[in-house]
């Protein structure tokens, strides 16, 4: 009887293991919110009470309407009251592509399969939103409600946060047909309103419009997770994070086109100003000296990378020799000031008149609408002749002549002792290079048996290695610089780069193109963010060295013959 009680207490049991065994895992998917705005993230959480190494998430079936962010994965056992439980669950940030219904489709976790899940996308509210009892929220202003094309609009965004928050982001606004760049630094601070204290944190941008109308910027969007404490039972509670998508107030701008009667290179701002320090008129100069002129040039409301270029308008006798610009920031008179400071110097080479142009440049006043232009008038220098060295000590007119007996009386007597001794250190020095000259010619012999049958190298100076590592950079400003001391080493007489080309050891054909690439290298450097490519000119540079190289080793040989 014992034995058959037992057999049935086993069986029993082995029953209830074996439907434990073989209950299947269940399966639970949810999302964050089903209705979301263009542009808002929310998560898509999935759960399965079991732990297997066979369930891997496969998320590529999302990526047709949804960007998605690498999935988050969380195992985790507990043993509660002699119950033990395993669980593996899987987050998801998503952010719809499109407008409309949309539906997240059944993905596929080892043998199982998760359920369809349908999202309603909207248009981004105009309006702000915040969390419940405005716990975080956001402001937003603009500097000004109208501005001209190309003209930079300064937008403020303000956070303010009253409870702990992990991985805030803050997106840029958004507005088609402009450029849009975060502005300085955020600045934190702290405030009380409505009896509650916020943290706050403001962010600036800086939007460059290129199109004119009546236009709106939206907000910018602020993600990231709320935390906050929820109970689970009349004994525990548990710190959970929910996903935020916070806007502020989206604003309109009216952005005017550029006027019909402008005249000159599109530039619009508050102030402009073009100065020139220290000056140069009123001094005079030497022919062959150089003159070095410092034009500086201060733009209000724009970045220092879109100041425009300066023409000189220099005659084309005078040498010019322009060195790198330097670009500055700053604030003055509650405004933002790009500087761009020109240096560089110049040569007349003949006595006279010296005349240089008017320096010229309009802009457009958005404080008055009206055209101005920065002005430095022209200017005449004198230019004196060369100074020239005095041959010797300068006789005195004024002093009264010597007779021809005075003259005699003055002559210098040479010590006899003095000239022996100045003999015999003429006779050592004679002696001296005589022994130089036969070790020279003897040391000649030698090298010339040792070297012969090898090719003789040519020298290769030391600025066209600089020219060719400044090349090999990309940088159009050294490589400039560079080219231009090259030039000069080369050529002395050379007055321009435009010259160039005439005086390089190279065909018509070549010559059209060396002066093409230099005209490239000009534009390079006049456009910062123009794209350059120096294999052009490289290749001209070597070729004029190579020929040049190939004809000095021919007179080597000529006048050291084998």
């Amino acid at each position: 009887m014992r034995i058959k009680l037992s057999m049935i207490t086993a069986l029993f049991l082995s029953l209830c293991l074996q439907h434990t065994a073989w209950a299947a895992p269940q399966i639970q998917t949810t999302v964050s919110d089903n209705s979301v705005f263009l542009g808002d993230f929310f998560q898509l959480t999935i759960t399965i009470d079991d732990n297997d190494s066979d369930f891997q998430l496969d998320t590529s079936p999302l990526e047709k309407d949804f960007n998605v962010s690498r999935p988050s994965q969380r195992r985790s056992s507990s043993y509660i009251n002699g119950k033990s439980s395993q669980q593996t669950q899987w987050q998801v940030t998503l952010q719809a592509k499109r407008l409309g219904e949309l539906t997240i489709p059944a993905l596929k976790i080892g043998k199982l399969t998760t359920d369809e899940i349908k999202i309603s996308v909207k248009e981004p509210s105009q309006q702000a939103s915040s969390t419940q009892g405005d716990l975080l929220f956001m402001e937003n202003s603009l500097d000004k409600n109208t501005a001209y094309i190309g003209q930079p609009l300064l937008f403020t965004s303000k956070l303010y946060i009253a409870r702990n928050t992990d991985d805030l982001q803050l997106l840029a606004p958004v507005l088609a047909n402009a450029n849009v760049t975060v502005y300085g630094e955020d600045k934190s601070g702290e405030t009380i309103r409505n009896g509650i204290r916020y943290q706050t944190i403001t962010r600036q941008f800086q939007i460059t419009p290129d199109k004119a109308g009546t236009l709106t910027i939206q907000s910018p969007l602020l993600t990231g997770s709320l935390r906050k404490t929820v109970q689970v039972d009349a004994w525990r509670s548990r710190a959970i994070s929910e996903p935020i998508n916070i806007r502020g107030d989206s604003l309109q701008v009216t952005i005017k086109a550029k006027p019909a009667d402008y005249q000159g290179e599109w530039l619009v701002s508050e102030d402009v100003q073009l100065f020139e320090d220290p000056a140069i008129s009123g001094q005079s100069y030497r022919a062959g000296e150089p003159i070095t002129r410092t034009i500086t040039l201060q733009v209000a409301s724009i970045n220092k990378d879109k100041l425009p270029n300066i023409n000189f308008n220099y005659p084309q006798n005078l040498r010019f020799y322009p060195d790198q610009d330097q670009f500055t920031e700053g604030q003055a008179k509650g405004l933002h000031y790009a500087q761009r400071t020109m240096r560089h110097a110049i040569i007349a080479d003949q006595a006279g008149q010296l005349k240089l142009p008017e320096i010229k440049l309009a802009w457009w006043n958005s404080e008055t609408d009206k055209q101005e232009f920065a002005v430095i008038p022209a200017q005449t220098l004198t230019i004196l002749p060369a100074e020239k060295q005095p041959a010797g000590v300068p006789v005195n007119e004024t002093t009264t002549a010597v007779t021809d007996k005075e003259q005699a009386a003055t002559k210098i007597i040479v010590d006899n002792e003095a000239l022996i001794i100045w003999q015999v250190v003429c006779a050592l020095l004679l002696l001296a290079l005589i022994m130089l000259t036969f070790y020279h010619l003897s040391y000649r012999r030698s090298q010339h048996v040792n070297n012969k049958n090898k090719k003789t190298t040519p020298p290769v100076n030391q600025a066209y290695l600089n020219l060719q590592e400044a090349l090999n950079k990309q940088q159009a400003p050294q490589a400039y610089q560079a080219l231009l001391h090259y030039a000069q080493i080369e050529f002395p007489a050379l007055k321009s780069l435009s010259q160039l080309p005439e005086q390089m050891n190279l065909n018509e054909q070549d010559k059209t193109q060396l002066a093409a690439a230099i005209k490239t290298l000009e534009t390079a450097c006049a456009t910062p963010s123009a794209s350059w490519n120096s294999a052009a000119l490289s290749t001209l540079l070597k070729k004029h060295q190579q020929q040049k190289n190939a004809a000095t080793s021919e007179n080597i040989m000529t006048l050291n013959p084998s």
